[in-house]
């Protein structure tokens, strides 16, 4: 059995898999010529808001189980609200 390997002459070599992934997304609009697709856009949008509420959540079941439903209702609905407006 042959094992896969990642092409050796690949410019995002030694590179994480989120920053390979950014890299692509670059790539990808530059190579547009509307700039940044919708999808780019609203990950950039929610990216920071869908973390912050995951630490929210996290913190409040480090208090209690009473806490961490009621905030974890509270994320997800400012989570429907943010996404869908």
């Amino acid at each position: 059995m042959a094992a896969a390997t990642a092409p050796s002459g690949s410019s995002l070599t030694g590179k994480s898999l989120m920053g390979k992934l950014a890299l692509r997304l670059q790539a990808r609009a530059a190579a547009r010529k509307g700039g940044p697709s919708k999808v780019a856009a609203f990950i950039a949008d929610h990216t920071g808001t869908i973390t912050a509420l995951g630490f929210a959540d996290t913190a409040a079941w480090h208090a209690g189980p009473i806490w961490g439903y009621a905030v974890g209702a509270v994320c997800i609905v400012v989570a429907e609200f943010k996404v869908r407006g």
